[in-house]
């Protein structure tokens, strides 16, 4: 909003007192939140919610989340057919004008399985222009801070670094709550790209075998190896989704295992990294004749506009 867009916010999960509280939150003016175009839909888009959007000058359309989205369209995100009409319905008649939409997605509960997929059909990575995962390598909780790391799972612009976004830091002020945050490159490995790779086996297999969170401290003392590098390790491992953080009493930082780390440094191929420019035009090409899907057979219903400036918990 604060470079010149205009928002709109399409909600199935919060409910408008939650969402300003929301934006509340990360520092929005009531002015700010008052420009924000908010919608709680009962059905799919019409052609005049469309236009409506893009003639009030919408460049954001955030969409939270998409299985709201999917079942108020009468949709199952499990079938490919119905995550192309979706795309049809939802996504392409704003990207032909030139509109973001950025759709908010759950992935499976078993890491071991996830994947780079959300969850349902393999269609909804297919529809989409980029493609990122975000893992909550320390959760955030009021007065304290959090950690998220953002893996680009597909960018067909090719701006985005690979296989890390970025990492993007929460601080949650301890009187005020207020958030602000920091989004800086990823970092894995050192500048010379080694890893450690035999600690974090290590440091891995030691997690695995506790039946609970365990402390930082707790890994440097009984994971064999100098303690800056099984640090080092350890840090690999959260920010790869290895491990998860989360604050205990007194602040403390507690550490557990989300899955195996396997140590297959061996076999990898050193690949070279590069930057890449972000300052190209992202305006979308002609999709050309691509078969359409009718969404006319679809049931349309109109969105229900809402101010929610004027809301109060």
């Amino acid at each position: 909003m604060r470079a010149g867009g205009t928002i709109a916010f399409v909600d199935f999960e919060s409910g408008p007192a939650e969402t300003r509280r929301l934006l509340e939150d990360i520092g929005a003016t009531s002015e700010e939140i008052g420009s924000v175009i908010y919608f709680e839909p009962d059905g799919p888009p019409a052609t005049d919610d469309i236009e409506r959007i893009v003639s009030e000058g919408v460049t954001l359309v955030v969409i939270d989340a998409a299985a709201g989205a999917y079942d108020v369209s009468e949709l199952d995100d499990n079938k490919r057919q119905d995550a192309e009409r979706f795309a049809a319905a939802w996504i392409r008649p704003l990207w032909q004008r030139g509109v973001t939409t950025i759709v908010i997605d759950h992935v499976t509960k078993n890491a071991e399985g996830r994947g780079k997929f959300a969850i349902g059909s393999e269609r909804k990575l297919g529809q989409a222009d980029v493609h990122l995962g975000l893992h909550a390598v320390k959760q955030l909780s009021r007065g304290t801070s959090g950690l998220v790391v953002v893996t680009t799972h597909k960018d067909r612009p090719g701006h985005l670094t690979r296989p890390k976004a970025a990492e993007i830091e929460l601080r949650s002020d301890p009187e005020s709550h207020r958030i602000t945050w920091e989004v800086r490159p990823a970092e894995t490995e050192n500048e010379s790209g080694w890893r450690p790779t035999v600690l974090m086996q290590r440091v891995s297999e030691y997690l695995e075998r506790q039946a609970g969170p365990v402390s930082r401290n707790a890994v440097e003392q009984h994971v064999n190896g100098r303690a800056q590098y099984v640090r080092d390790a350890l840090d690999c491992l959260l920010v790869d989704g290895y491990a998860s953080e989360t604050t205990g009493s007194r602040s403390s930082r507690l550490v557990s295992s989300l899955k195996p780390y396997i140590d297959t440094s061996s076999h990898l191929v050193p690949t070279s990294s590069g930057t890449h420019s972000t300052t190209s035009s992202l305006v979308p090409p002609s999709k050309g004749d691509e078969d359409e899907v009718d969404i006319d057979e679809l049931e349309r219903l109109h969105f229900v506009h809402a101010d929610i400036a004027g809301k109060t918990a």
